[in-house]
């Protein structure tokens, strides 16, 4: 009888080079194919319905997987900061070098952009911030979704967006951001990408992609840094207070 198809379905915006070996000679190994797509509803409504084997995604869509109780996968290994080591990371509200705001407080009224409404650093973090002081992200801000990372910068800088927030470490590989933009606010338990399997995924596979996604070295370049076993205990803060916003923020 014929071994079922494995399938691994990657977030495309996460920066992961699964045309690169040795992943290319893993997934063939496997049996295994690979899609990276930014088709983020679609990809969405696969891992509720937990279609693909592996899945490469935001540490928040995750989280909101948890919250709804979709339970066919776990954590395998979690990205880090590339500066620190660590997965926490902090992500920054920023505004043009100009701009007279100097608080979230201040951006009321203001277009807001933002990658998709997965996303772990442009998306939850202002949420949550509003969240705390009683308001809702769709009624404080006039969104806009932006594509790209240091992009959304760029349309700060250029005023087709008044405000967004960026990992700290993508802000700091572009040294004249210093210069360009002005960082108002931050959010400090911002949860990185996470790879996902099956639970019933079978176990030699799952044991030989864990090792060689643990000796991957990514390019400097890369959005994250190297990966290291995951733990709930590394999302666990975000989790928490992603579960306390109102059902509508989290689709």
């Amino acid at each position: 009888m014929a071994t079922q198809a494995l399938t691994f379905l990657l977030n495309k915006n996460l920066d992961f080079p699964i045309t690169d070996e040795p992943w290319t000679s893993l997934l063939s190994a496997a049996g295994m194919s690979a899609e990276a797509t930014t088709d983020i509803p679609k990809m969405n409504q696969l891992l509720a319905e937990g279609v693909p084997d592996m899945a490469y995604v935001p540490g928040a869509g995750f989280c909101v997987m948890m919250r709804k109780g979709i339970s066919h996968y776990r954590g395998l290994v979690i990205a880090t900061s590339k500066f620190s080591g660590q997965p926490a990371q902090r992500t920054l509200l920023v505004v043009r070098h100009d701009d007279q705001a100097s608080c979230l407080d201040d951006l009321e009224g203001s277009t807001y952009g933002y990658l998709n409404r997965s996303c772990s650093s442009s998306f939850f973090p202002p949420a949550i911030m509003l969240h705390e002081k009683g308001k809702k992200l769709e009624t404080f801000f006039t969104l806009k979704q932006v594509p790209g990372w240091q992009d959304r910068v760029d349309a700060v800088i250029a005023q087709s967006i008044r405000a967004t927030m960026i990992l700290e470490d993508v802000w700091k590989m572009t040294p004249e951001n210093a210069q360009t933009t002005k960082v108002i606010g931050e959010y400090h338990t911002c949860v990185p990408a996470v790879l996902i399997v099956r639970k019933d995924l079978r176990s030699d596979v799952v044991t030989t992609f864990q090792e060689h996604l643990l000796s991957y070295r990514p390019d400097w370049k890369n959005v994250y840094g190297a990966f290291r076993p995951f733990y709930f205990a590394d999302i666990q803060t975000f989790y928490h207070q992603l579960c306390q916003l109102p059902d509508d923020e989290v689709s």
